[in-house]
């Protein structure tokens, strides 16, 4: 089956492990411990002991406290970034196991943190440098000279020469 939180594949086998283990916890303490979860992805420290007095009814040992964490924090900014809604977030985690008030607390924390979330996503997100121009002149020996100007990921202009010979622009040409 697939998922539009798991950005449209199949849910990963150690996350619906982890359904069960969520599902032993009460649906106001997943809320908090979601809560944990999301300031520590918005740059707060995780309090783990926090997160462990809050799955201590559930009696997980602390491995599986841990992996509970990741699985929070994986469908979290999965959902997130695959710009999932509330309600269709709710139900694909309650088709992958997780009871109805845990799926409701989780979202209820996800919605009110969407914004957040996505701003961190994308200020973490692979960035690269605009191009502003090319200049190529004939240098020595045939080879061309070739300038770059462009802007870098943190918006300072940069200038780079390299020289390639008539072949390697031949070749350069051919890969694109």
């Amino acid at each position: 089956m697939k998922f539009k939180f798991c950005g449209g594949g199949d849910c990963p086998e150690w996350l619906l492990v982890q359904i069960n283990a969520l599902s032993r916890m009460t649906s106001i303490k997943m809320k908090l411990l979601a809560q944990c979860t999301v300031n520590s992805l918005l740059g707060e420290p995780f309090n783990f002991e926090k997160a462990k007095e809050l799955m201590a009814d559930a009696k997980l040992d602390v491995e599986n406290c841990k992996a509970c964490v990741a699985a929070i924090t994986y469908i979290l900014k999965n959902a997130a970034c695959h710009a999932v809604s509330q309600n269709y977030l709710s139900n694909e985690l309650q088709q992958i196991g997780l009871p109805r008030e845990h799926a409701s607390a989780l979202c209820r924390v996800y919605l009110d943190n969407l914004s957040q979330i996505t701003k961190v996503l994308k200020n973490e997100s692979l960035q690269i440098g605009r191009l502003n121009d090319v200049d190529i002149s004939k240098g020595n020996d045939g080879e061309y000279v070739i300038k770059l100007n462009y802007n870098n990921t943190s918006k300072i202009m940069e200038e780079n020469k390299f020289t390639l010979t008539k072949e390697q622009i031949q070749l350069l040409i051919a890969g694109m």
